[in-house]
């Protein structure tokens, strides 16, 4: 069984504390949810200015933040940790959030120590001594809090991107990653990589942030299934790089087996396959009481219904929403119904649904690529069943092939339903040559025998 997991996806352009910001804002679906943060900054500088404007890459959209500030107020060590401290007790942050954006700061200040051999209280602490740095901090556990992911989920990160080259700063040009990053780093074992663009996209308190909330790191997106998730855009021009993480709610699929080199060769001509013989997961299954208890109970959430209709939209464009919201992981399902509207004018009234957080960023897409000059949404009640994710292996011609299989089950423990991955059907019936068909029915007997 899969459990729920944030996924910081920092593959393609790294991270930074307002691109942090901008996602949580854009999970959110709220542009104002950062106001009480910036406004208890106020006091320490009258000048700050905050302002999420919306921002596109290709089909994705998300948040970007705009900060004005006064660049002539810099704290020190001692000062920063005040000011954090003051405008933490200010938001009546938990304790959990105070310590996660002590934690960060903490690693920010003793990265910078070590870099340039200099004791904190010391240290003359440049960009990272500003205003911002606790807004991106502060920020960051608010929001955290606010969505309800701090302490409750487990936090995976990509490989990092760092990027190359040099990058101007208080301190005269350095070379990427900058020092602190290097030791931030170093420090955590992070995997990193240097990606594609030729300047710094992992900033001191981007990597700070990551390291004190990621548990594990993965090679990359691939395979997570996706809930919902927030799109933070970053400040640079990388070029042909879309300056963007995403921070994505949602499940770890178990890893597909690779079909062998044997398997992949498709056959002059089929053989009679062999019956599929039920081999156990490596993963132990438990007895059926034992699973009652730790399955998820059915559970009961609040969804919305975003509803448009369309009358002058072609079918290419109609068409291209299915890839464009289900695989960006902002709705649950959606649904196109064609239909007659005024003046017996043929329509498609397109229906779908996501999560409440999910709303405005679904609405936007619908608008943007329909051209419709509104959307209409109800809020549902959703009963959801029990699920899990299990692994089966199946044995066909004496080549092993692993396939996903997704079970749902009821109150008492008991199957309601058992669905074999498409994409794993699809995979293993090119390999072998047997039907889809002839499959199916397979791989649910096998399903049965490891978890019953």
């Amino acid at each position: 069984m899969t459990s729920n997991k944030v996924l910081l996806d920092v593959a393609s352009a790294g991270a930074s504390g307002d691109m942090f910001l901008s996602a949580l804002i854009d999970l959110l679906g709220q542009d104002d949810a950062l106001l009480p943060v910036a406004a208890s900054l106020l006091i320490y500088d009258p000048t700050l200015r905050v302002r999420v404007v919306s921002q596109y890459a290709g089909d994705r959209s998300g948040k970007k933040l705009e900060i004005s500030r006064d660049k002539g107020v810099q704290l020190t060590p001692k000062s920063i940790m005040e000011v954090m401290t003051a405008v933490s007790e200010e938001l009546e942050l938990s304790e959990g959030a105070k310590a996660f954006a002590k934690k960060a700061l903490n690693e920010i200040l003793e990265a910078e120590s070590r870099a340039h051999e200099i004791p904190i209280d010391k240290l003359q602490l440049g960009e990272t001594g500003s205003v911002d740095t606790v807004l991106d901090l502060v920020g960051t556990a608010y929001l955290l809090e606010k969505a309800g992911l701090l302490g409750k989920y487990r936090f995976v990160g990509t490989r990092v991107a760092v990027g190359t080259g040099t990058v101007a700063t208080e301190h005269g040009d350095m070379e990427v990653p900058v020092p602190a990053v290097a030791e931030i780093l170093v420090a955590h074992d992070v995997p990193f990589q240097t990606g594609s663009a030729t300047t710094e996209v992992l900033t001191p308190t981007g990597a700070a942030i990551l390291v004190c909330l990621a548990e594990e790191y993965v090679e990359s997106s691939e395979g997570f299934i996706a809930k919902s998730q927030g799109v933070g855009f970053g400040k640079r021009d990388l070029g042909g790089t879309p300056n963007l993480m995403r921070i994505i709610i949602g499940q770890e699929a178990p890893p597909a087996e690779k079909p062998s080199k044997k398997a992949a060769e498709k056959p002059s001509e089929r053989a009679p396959a062999k019956k599929a013989t039920p081999v156990p997961t490596t993963t132990p299954v438990m007895a059926a009481e034992e699973r009652t208890g730790v399955l998820e109970a059915w559970s009961d959430e609040d969804i919305v219904v975003i509803e448009t209709t369309v009358e002058d939209a072609d079918g290419e464009i109609v068409g291209t929403l299915f890839d464009t919201l289900l695989s960006e992981g902002l709705a649950y399902d959606v649904v196109m119904i064609p239909a007659f509207c005024k003046k017996n004018r043929p329509c498609f009234i397109i229906k779908v649904l996501a999560a409440k957080a999910g709303l405005k960023s679904v609405a936007e897409i619908l608008m943007r690529h329909l051209g419709t000059l509104g959307v209409r949404y109800t809020t549902w009640q959703r009963l959801t069943a029990a699920r899990e994710t299990v692994a089966c292996r199946l044995e066909i011609d004496g080549t092993e092939y692993m396939v996903r299989v997704r079970i749902s089950r009821g109150m008492d423990g008991s199957i309601i339903n058992i669905k074999p991955d498409s994409d794993d059907v699809v995979r293993i019936s090119q390999a072998t040559g047997i039907p889809v068909r002839e499959l199916k029915p397979r791989i649910a007997l096998q399903s049965y025998a490891i978890t019953e």
